[in-house]
């Protein structure tokens, strides 16, 4: 009994800290209303953002190839693609033929944006890869930058779903 109390202890610390340093890297960031946000991915597929989270949240997920943390969230990213509406922007990874090769060699299938030049990220003050934000609605519902769990993304993303259906009634 003693070692699930304290087992229940370094959880909840590890949570606060967790929240703690997720609030201070994403602090500056934009929230509240997205403005239009019309991409086109490397497939040459035309997607507005804003529109697809009026339909259910969007997970937009800021990552690069050569960031080492990404190496560990993109599988995640990858698995929530199949239920989940994802749009990830690749920040100066090369050229699209690079990004594609990549996302081949990892078999990663979500919808990718080549932001080769930076601009995207810099519009939305990207300071840190990866970044997942949740956009419900056409307003930013839940950042969280570096390394993140499969449980801990799509617990975000299932709360969104349940915040977005309940406004609807």
């Amino acid at each position: 009994m003693k070692f699930l109390k304290q087992l229940a202890v370094y959880l909840a610390i590890f949570i606060a800290i967790s929240f703690a340093v997720d609030s201070w890297r994403s602090r500056g960031l934009p929230s509240g209303p997205i403005d239009a946000l019309s991409v086109v991915t490397i497939e040459e597929q035309q997607h507005d953002v804003l529109a697809r989270s009026h339909e259910q949240p969007v997970l937009l997920y800021f990552w690069a190839t050569w960031c080492p943390v990404c190496d560990w969230v993109s599988p995640s990213i990858n698995w929530l693609d199949g239920d989940h509406e994802v749009m990830s922007i690749a920040i100066r990874s090369g050229n699209d033929a690079r990004v594609n090769s990549y996302l081949r060699h990892h078999d990663y299938q979500f919808a990718t944006v080549n932001d080769n030049t930076g601009e995207l990220a810099r519009r939305w003050q990207i300071n840190a890869t990866p970044t997942v934000v949740i956009i419900a609605d056409g307003e930013i519902v839940s950042y969280t930058t570096g390394a993140s769990t499969p449980a801990g993304l799509w617990l975000r993303l299932k709360w969104a779903q349940l915040m977005q259906k309940l406004e609807k009634l």
